[in-house]
């Protein structure tokens, strides 16, 4: 008769490194701004020299330059902290600016106590 594994360990479940330390994910999203950031760059690059192919050539090097440098940067910040920190903290950080649902982050400081309030203690002495 097999025997099954109790426990899984959590680093079978976790997402592969691809490139410099970060998962596809990352590498999608950080390839994704570069593109973004970097296009408006390009179409004006290309209006000003007036070569159309200096759009996508300057947008797919910026591209590439934040894919090198994001990574190296997305390396240090998540060095011996647990993968999804970096993620929570974006989310903390959207919600206090209102750009999230609030609702699932504590977003306000506040003092709680778990004593008993001595004003609405009944008084049994009287009775």
């Amino acid at each position: 008769m097999a025997e099954t594994i109790s426990w899984v360990p959590k680093r079978l479940n976790a997402a592969p490194v691809v490139f410099r330390g970060m998962t596809g994910k990352e590498v999608a999203t950080l390839t994704l701004a570069g593109l973004g950031v970097f296009t408006p760059v390009g179409i004006v690059a290309a209006l000003i020299m007036g070569v159309i192919a200096m759009a996508p050539t300057v947008a797919f090097l910026g591209a590439g330059l934040t894919l090198f440098f994001g990574g190296t940067i997305m390396r240090r910040l998540r060095r011996g902290r647990p993968t999804s920190l970096m993620y929570r903290q974006l989310q903390f950080y959207l919600a206090c600016k209102g750009f999230s649902s609030a609702e699932k982050l504590i977003t306000q400081t506040a003092r709680y106590s778990i004593r008993r309030n001595p004003i609405l203690k009944p008084d049994l002495r009287r009775q």
